[in-house]
């Protein structure tokens, strides 16, 4: 019954999931390295049928969409290139110096202590930060971040000296590449620490919530004062004494409140000179539970793809390039070969596999969040711990473990399968079950909505979209026209 041009279903296996419609003739398909192509509606139907044309088979033994006698080795290469970032140690490290702050910001994913509070109680001592490095050095990846947080870190500023400098005596021994970053609210930091940090190497994030009233209902002082002036002098000042330390894109938490005025945000960090904003969704953790803040998933969905069409519209009208952060992590997915080193947004997540945080005592989590629910989350304290007696136990990967999508049927039929991402201790403290729930977790749609609109975008205006990775013109049309004749086949010149 054989029809000469034709390849039947006992030639190949399928690698791919369900199709997605991103246009009225395109039809998107990902395969489990991650590799996307787009079909035609009658070459997708073929897909589900007893035979396809030869130059369909071609087409996707090429793509590694379909597994055959002469592919099966690469497309299991392109796997393992896939997940290489999983299980090739972790290379982020959070190190808690301090629980204290002098900042109560009422959505605080933490439980801060006052400034007061006992520096020897609540910073991270010498002995533990030894112990820290110790641990952190044992894992096999051969270039590692410690990202300090808080608390605000430099109110034990001795404390990062300290840790970098010991990070470096004990790194002699086994010559792994570090680098160090710290999340501050840069109102403590004085000059002559930030120059260490300049002479150092360590990079600088810190949090602007939006123009002034929006910024001040969120970040408060311990007596209620909001803390926009300030940080807006210090990110003045630092830019003009310290070009390229601070991050251009500040962090920006968004919760039912401020949610509708995500565009006017937009403009006031575009006219303040920022280059982007990392959009961060409420996390009912901290403070924000004590807070009673709560952000409805559905209106974040419409505002934030609207703020992402503001964004692409003052880019084509004004020339200047300006940013969201998913946006290059989306592309950084669909057209890099490996899956890209963010935490928060794998499958599986980098829970402990990709990351790890201590805990200003030493003590061992999975990830920064967990740290409100050490009693459930807790993996001991680096003490009396080992990386490699960690790996031995179950328990250890959990979080990785639940975060897998193909533990769920739902999730087995999603098109975009390959390029989720839970958070399974985020999912945990909102609804007291730790295994995220299909088509409900704010990660599973917020998931499928962002990755609707940058398929789309590549169909309809690819260039603009590559815009916002913040390179030059003439770049981004070449890696364009290398990397997107599957997703977008006309490409402007």
């Amino acid at each position: 019954m054989r029809i000469e041009g034709k390849r039947y279903r006992d030639e190949w296996l399928p690698n791919l999931f369900p199709a997605r419609e991103i246009g009225p003739d395109s039809r998107l398909r990902l395969s489990r390295t991650g590799s996307t192509i787009v079909l035609t509606p009658q070459e997708d139907l073929q897909i589900d049928e007893i035979f396809m044309d030869d130059a369909l088979f071609v087409k996707l033994e090429r793509s590694g969409h379909i597994i055959t006698r002469d592919n099966a080795g690469r497309v299991f290469e392109r796997l393992a290139e896939w997940h290489r970032t999983v299980y090739a140690g972790p290379t982020l490290h959070i190190a808690v110096l301090t629980k204290r702050c002098n900042l109560n910001c009422i959505y605080c994913h933490m439980n801060p202590e006052r400034v007061e509070a006992g520096a020897a109680a609540f910073d991270m001592q010498p002995e533990t930060a030894r112990e820290v490095i110790r641990f952190a050095l044992e894992t096999p990846s051969p270039s590692m971040t410690f990202e300090f947080q808080g608390g605000e870190p430099f109110l034990n500023f001795e404390g990062m000296r300290f840790f970098i400098e010991e990070a470096h005596r004990q790194n002699a021994r086994v010559g792994k590449a570090l680098r160090f970053t710290v999340v501050t609210n840069l109102m403590v930091a004085s000059d002559e620490q930030l120059a260490y940090c300049r002479e150092m190497g360590v990079c600088v994030s810190y949090t602007v919530n939006g123009p002034e009233d929006v910024h001040d209902a969120y970040r408060v002082t311990r007596n209620g004062k909001g803390s926009f002036q300030r940080v807006m002098e210090r990110v003045a000042s630092i830019r003009e004494r310290f070009p390229g330390l601070i991050s251009p894109s500040p962090l920006c938490v968004i919760e039912s409140a401020n949610v509708d005025q995500l565009e006017r945000m937009i403009d006031f960090y575009y006219d303040a000179g920022f280059s982007g904003v990392a959009l961060i969704r409420l996390k009912h953790l901290g403070n924000a539970r004590t807070s009673a803040l709560e952000l409805d998933v559905d209106a974040f969905l419409d505002q934030y793809v609207r703020g992402l069409d503001h964004i692409l519209n003052k880019n084509r009208s004004f020339g200047r390039v300006f940013t969201e952060r998913m946006i290059p992590l989306a592309l950084g997915k669909i057209f890099t070969d490996s899956n890209v080193p963010y935490v928060d947004w794998r499958n599986p997540s980098g829970d402990f596999g990709t990351a790890i945080t201590y805990d200003f005592d030493g003590h061992v989590l999975p990830t920064d969040e967990a740290r409100s629910m050490r009693a459930r989350f807790g993996l001991g304290n680096v003490r009396n711990l080992t990386y490699r007696g960690l790996l031995e136990r179950k328990e250890t990967f959990e979080v990785m473990n639940v975060s897998l999508r193909d533990r769920e049927p739902i999730c087995r039929e999603c098109a975009y399968n390959p390029y989720c991402g839970v958070t399974p201790v985020v999912e945990y403290a909102q609804t007291g079950d730790v295994r995220p729930k299909p088509l409900e977790s704010p990660e599973c749609r917020w998931t499928i909505r962002l990755l609707d609109w940058v398929f789309k975008r590549l169909t309809s205006d690819p260039l603009l979209l590559f815009r916002m990775l913040a390179r030059d013109d003439a770049a981004v049309a070449g890696m364009l026209r290398k990397q997107t004749a599957s997703v977008a086949p006309a490409v402007p010149a």
